[in-house]
């Protein structure tokens, strides 16, 4: 493997990415701004959801309806500064983001 991802070939000749998962992080988002507690602490890190919602990244983040949207139960891979949080705001409902950083 070169880098933190790499596709894997699924069944009937599908691939999927794949990484070497760390410890995982989550937050419960309402209408309101949430972000995690600690940095992501990787470059590359797997976001899902459990409800539809709105992402931002940065040193202290605060997320709003004009961020990178993230449907729910849909895992997405960013690219990411170690240093990064990340915040979520609810697209309609609340939920819970996880967030597990590539090693």
């Amino acid at each position: 493997m070169t880098g933190k991802i790499t596709s894997v070939r699924g069944g009937a000749g599908g691939s999927h990415p794949a990484v070497k998962p760390g410890p995982s992080q989550s937050v419960a988002f309402t209408g309101v701004s949430a972000q995690i507690g600690a940095a992501i602490g990787s470059t590359v890190a797997r976001f899902v959801s459990t409800s539809d919602c709105f992402l931002a990244f940065g040193a202290n983040p605060t997320a709003s309806a004009s961020g990178i949207f993230l449907p729910a139960g849909k895992p997405e891979y960013f690219v990411c500064a170690p240093t990064d949080k990340v915040a979520a705001i609810q697209a309609s409902a609340g939920g819970t983001l996880y967030v597990t950083p590539a090693l």
